[in-house]
């Protein structure tokens, strides 16, 4: 049972960093050494397991080998002598691959794997281990560093899922969130000038891990361990009793039993060496013990079966004591399973049934419960799509048609060949922006199954149309003008058709039938810019936080080059001043613009975003999108997000779900500031700092005049993705 969610889920801190498993974060600039720079803070962490200081805690202390036959003299009573590995891409030295059944066949039975750290960094490494781990036989579970001062702890759980792509299988354990001393609180400019605790109070960190697990919890239904030491914890969090339901990886050092901290009655894991050493490993790794007292039952995946037909299951569970007794309810008439080995077996019922179902584990007086569901289908027939149009930054969502003799999400699909910017769901939704025109002939898949379709989609140029007006500098009243096709400059505003820029749907900036270019330039150089024919390629620029705007092609920033008429406008390398920790930077002032105000288009299709509503304070709703006044937004230098002359923000809340109003105005107000984390063709997340959450459809709804709120930031959802040129 989780107990620690409701008193700590309402609380935020005004940090942020990027969203989705394959965004980056403002400010953040990757080095060959494998540093990453957010802002001036050198990350040189990120590959590494742990920080500094727990390395050298651990360091003396020397490793066991797992296949003792003899239990170790010293070792705690509450320690069984079962071991685990903790890797990251340290143990991948030029590239150098992990042996995962060499790793099994020396005894070690579970494997956590570094899949994140922050919200600006994702192990590469972390798949192919996750798979070869669990290839041999061994239980895995991703582990998140913490970086709290960067970005809110619901982002950075979702990033940690997203990039671990977690689904329950099997062979998952519940994530981890790493969190202990700062590794980067060293002066600036190459540190953040923090502490061991980020620079945060007890309280500001408390509700920060609140946030954290109880976004875990509700992706997967699963309360994370955690991973941090006594002294941290004390010092950082004054000794919290918030999270004592959840399980414990306790890093210790010494060879007597570790003493947790207060709050937990006990360690599940206990990490106590970062010495070992195995041939099958290219470096030395951390090693954990697993606790006597310790029983936990990985999750299995939703099961589908045909009707009638044979079907089998197998569970596994670490137990650090007796050997685990299982037993099972609510499954298929016809199933049993094994007590000693916990195989499911036997024959599925003969019609279309749902079963929700559930396995315990028990070891003595311990025991762990896993529930799911398992789906006996009928005969899948998948109904024949034939041909499907589209056309470049235009959201689809199309819904593949199947009959099982079950409602609901029962079946699992998979597709190949769609067009690019589209995926499929594991329930069958195809949803995404077509980047590149052409025609595609994709196969839909449905696994375990020989139903397929063919899907023959041709994909479309975009218009052309779209919202027109200037787009004004945010600097001596100027704005870009059209002087000449090799003469792009900076004009006082006014309504010559000159400064007259479309914004179109492909994410070209258009005047007079002709695109926006930026011509080529040597590493540092500013770029020229020109009009070109709309035919050719890298002309689409994608609107930034903070009013910038970036060509894709070059990663270069449209800017002014002076104040007087006629200085030019080039494409620059983008500049900005950071933060101390480098979640967020303000852009040079000639590189902010603002644009025509656009619609904010939903990643459900035909809904947009509308500042309609009653009252003198308008609420953000979903509506049929209609190119009135109420849909058309402005995104200001300041960050702030305007329509009808009102800002988009919360009145002060910043928990999941908090409704979003139009309110009047206010410079630098927290819960106004809006950052854009970038997609294809102008498809973003928009994200609110202060909540470290998203703008977001609840549920994914199309239902007209569905209230907009701040929402988790998952990878891929169509409630959360948005067009914003």
């Amino acid at each position: 049972m989780h107990r620690a969610l409701a008193a700590v889920a309402a609380a935020g801190i005004a940090v942020l960093g990027a969203t989705g498993a394959a965004t980056a974060s403002p400010g953040v600039t990757p080095a060959a050494s494998g540093v990453i720079r957010t802002g001036s803070v050198a990350r040189f962490n990120v590959g590494a397991t742990h920080s500094p200081v727990i390395e050298r805690l651990l360091a003396g202390r020397a490793a066991v080998a797992p296949h003792a036959k003899v239990r170790p003299a010293g070792l705690t009573a509450a320690a069984s002598t079962i071991q685990g590995i903790d890797v990251s891409s340290a143990q991948h030295p030029n590239g150098a691959p992990i042996n995962w059944s060499g790793v099994a066949a020396a005894g070690y039975k579970f494997a956590f794997i570094k899949v994140s750290e922050g919200s600006y960094y994702a192990n590469t490494y972390y798949a192919s281990d996750a798979a070869g781990a669990q290839a041999a036989g061994m239980l895995v579970a991703p582990y998140a560093f913490a970086i709290p001062n960067y970005s809110g702890g619901t982002l950075q759980a979702d990033y940690a899922l997203d990039n671990a792509q977690y689904t329950a299988d099997g062979q998952l354990l519940p994530p981890i969130l790493d969190i202990e001393p700062d590794p980067y609180d060293s002066a600036p400019p190459v540190g953040d000038g923090t502490n061991e605790c980020y620079g945060l109070t007890p309280a500001q960190l408390v509700a920060w891990i609140g946030a954290f697990t109880t976004e875990i919890h509700r992706r997967t239904g699963q309360s994370p361990a955690i991973y941090t030491s006594s002294q941290w914890w004390d010092a950082c969090t004054s000794d919290s009793a918030a999270f004592a339901s959840d399980p414990l990886w306790l890093v210790a050092q010494g060879t007597t039993a570790p003493t947790p901290p207060t709050a937990w009655s006990s360690w599940t894991y206990w990490q106590y060496t970062s010495s070992a050493t195995l041939s099958a490993v290219p470096k030395p790794f951390d090693a954990s013990w697993l606790s006597s007292t310790a029983l936990e039952l990985a999750a299995p995946a939703s099961q589908t079966g045909r009707a009638g037909r044979s079907a089998s299951l197998a569970v596994s569970s670490l137990d650090g004591g007796a050997a685990a007794a299982y037993s099972a309810t609510g499954l298929p008439t016809g199933l049993q399973i094994d007590p000693t080995t916990g195989v499911v077996s036997g024959k599925l019922p003969g019609s279309a049934a749902s079963f929700p179902a559930e396995i315990t584990a028990t070891a003595g007086a311990l025991q762990a419960t896993q529930s799911f569901s398992w789906y006996v289908h009928g005969q899948v027939r998948l109904a024949r799509t034939g041909r499907l149009t589209g056309s470049v930054g235009a959201p689809v969502r199309f819904a593949v048609r199947v009959t099982d003799g079950l409602p609901g999400c029962t079946l699992r699909f998979s597709a190949k060949r769609l067009p690019s910017g589209l995926s499929i769901s594991s329930c069958g939704i195809i949803s995404g922006w077509p980047t590149r025109t052409g025609r595609a002939m994709a196969v839909v898949h449905v696994t375990g199954t020989s139903s397929r379709d063919s899907i023959q989609w041709r994909i479309g140029r975009a218009s052309g149309s779209g919202p027109a007006g200037q787009i004004r500098l945010n600097r001596g009243g100027k704005c870009l003008a059209d002087r000449s096709a090799t003469d792009i400059a900076i004009e006082t505003c006014s309504r010559a058709a000159d400064e007259q820029w479309t914004i179109a749907m492909d994410g070209t900036v258009r005047i007079g039938g002709e695109c926006l270019a930026a011509g080529s330039a040597s590493s540092t150089a500013s770029a020229a810019l020109s009009l070109s024919s709309c035919s050719k390629a890298g002309l689409r620029w994608q609107l930034g936080s903070n009013a910038v705007l970036k060509n894709l092609a070059s990663g270069r920033c449209l800017a002014g080059t002076g104040t007087k008429n006629g200085a030019r406008a080039v494409a620059a390398v983008c500049k900005a001043t950071p933060n101390n920790t480098g979640s967020a930077s303000t852009p040079s002032a000639r590189q902010q613009w603002t644009l025509p105000a656009v619609p904010l288009t939903s990643g459900i299709p035909g809904n947009c975003a509308s500042s309609l509503g009653g009252g003198s304070t308008p609420v953000a709703t979903l509506r049929r999108c209609n190119r009135s006044a109420q849909q058309a937004w402005t995104f200001k230098p300041d960050g702030a997000i305007s329509a009808a002359g009102k800002c988009l923000g919360t009145a002060g809340g910043t928990a999941p779900g908090t409704k979003l109003r139009l309110e009047r105005c206010v410079a630098g107000a927290a819960t106004q500031v809006w950052q854009l984390s970038g997609g294809p063709v102008g498809v973003q997340q928009l994200v609110m700092p202060a909540a470290g959450l998203c703008l977001a459809d609840p549920g994914d709804s199309s239902e007209r005049r569905t209230q907009l709120v701040i929402g988790p930031c998952v990878a891929g959802d169509a409630g959360t993705s948005w067009r914003v040129n």
